[in-house]
Formats: C-alpha cells, structure tokens, sequence
C-alpha cells in the first residue's frame, strides 16, 4: 500500500494580496509581510503568489487600483 502526502496546514501557507506601487510595478506580498516580489507585469505576480501559496482557492486577492502597495509596509 502506498501512503499519499499529508496536505500542508491550511494556516502554514501564505495568503497574498497583489496590486501596483506608486511607481507602477506589480508588487505580490503575502499578508504577513514575510515573502514578496516587484514583478514586470500582472501575470507574473499571480504565478509568483499562486506557486508560494500552494494553488490554494482563496489565497489571492487583488488590491483595490486606488490602493498602492509597497513590499516594506
């Protein structure tokens, strides 16, 4: 009998939030301010999220266009 991986702890994974900064690069952080990334374009920063995030549903959220975000706050 093989045994399958035991799923990651839901609340090990990180949950990210992607937007703009003020100068107009991507930014992909996680909501804890532990990992994150500039990103030359949209799809960039949702890979980057979605691979540190394990493809969880829910993990991504998208900053509102008038929110600009930093990687530092």
């Amino acid at each position: 009998m093989q045994s399958s991986p035991i799923p990651p702890d839901g609340n090990a994974l990180h949950r990210f939030v992607i937007g703009r900064d003020g100068e107009g690069h991507w930014i992909a952080r996680d909501e804890e301010g532990q990992t994150g990334g500039v990103f030359a374009d949209r799809n960039s920063a949702v890979r980057f999220a979605a691979m540190e995030s394990g493809h969880r549903a829910g993990a991504i959220r998208f900053a509102p266009a008038s929110v600009r975000l930093s990687l530092f706050n």
